[in-house]
């Protein structure tokens, strides 16, 4: 069970050359940081990574230290480039073993199809509990904080679900007001509404909006109170800006 209590930080690795060289698109970071926000939990670092065991190896052994929990995202695959498994076992200091569950999951899951290099997916850090999707059956695995999923969106997606009612904690609200005026303008007020309201987040965002630029102010906090309360003094500012 991962501890909702005191697991109030998390670094994402997002494992792949394809994504770094555009081949394909990053996904999974947005499920991740929308998830992780929704659950009360602050993303400490997010980090994208060559398909290199010693980069992985050292990125997971400074994240460890970083957040109370780190994602690692893709290369838990089969083939040649699937590197992930070793270079989280490497960073654990403990040794890869065939894990039970996982090669009987594979063996359901391939059937006759199954290849060597298939059963290689069983190959998980001792200590490593499976985490499995409820609908896919496709599974990652967490040992310690450290919680490594597959690199599809899709089957990422479904083991999240899960995770996120362990991780749950206090609530978390958002409010969001839009601005004609530019983020020049905009400063001054921000800085004053934000140095009243140190315990709410506020960021501003440039956007074009039915073709018009926009600025969306957007306000967070764990405290309802305190988020109206701020919202109203950033509403008061816009109004004497015009």
């Amino acid at each position: 069970m991962i501890a909702a209590v005191t697991t109030r930080t998390a670094a994402l690795l997002i494992v792949g050359d394809e994504i770094l060289n555009g081949e394909v698109e990053d996904r999974n970071s947005g499920l991740l940081t929308r998830g992780l926000w929704s659950a009360g939990v602050e993303i400490e670092r997010a980090l994208w990574l060559r398909d290199r065991p010693e980069t992985i190896t050292r990125a997971v052994s400074e994240a460890r230290a970083a957040a109370d929990l780190v994602f690692v995202c893709g290369g838990i695959g089969p083939t040649h480039d699937d590197c992930t498994r070793a270079a989280v076992a490497a960073a654990l200091g403990v040794p890869l073993e065939r894990h039970p569950e996982a090669e009987a999951r594979l063996r359901h899951a391939y059937g006759g199809r199954l290849a060597a290099a298939d059963l290689e997916m069983a190959d998980l850090p001792r200590g490593a509990r499976l985490l499995v999707g409820p609908r896919s059956g496709g599974f990652g695995f967490q040992v310690e904080s450290v919680v490594v999923l597959p690199g599809v969106p899709e089957f990422l997606a479904d083991i999240l679900d899960p995770i996120w009612a362990e991780l749950r904690g206090p609530a978390r609200y958002r409010r969001e007001l839009i601005s004609a005026c530019g983020e020049g303008r905009l400063a001054p007020l921000l800085r004053e509404v934000q140095g009243r309201f140190p315990d709410v987040s506020i960021g501003s965002y440039p956007t074009l909006l039915d073709g018009r630029f926009r600025v969306r102010l957007v306000l967070r906090s764990i405290d309802p109170v305190r988020l109206q309360a701020a919202t109203q003094a950033l509403e008061a500012g816009l109004a004497a800006l015009g």
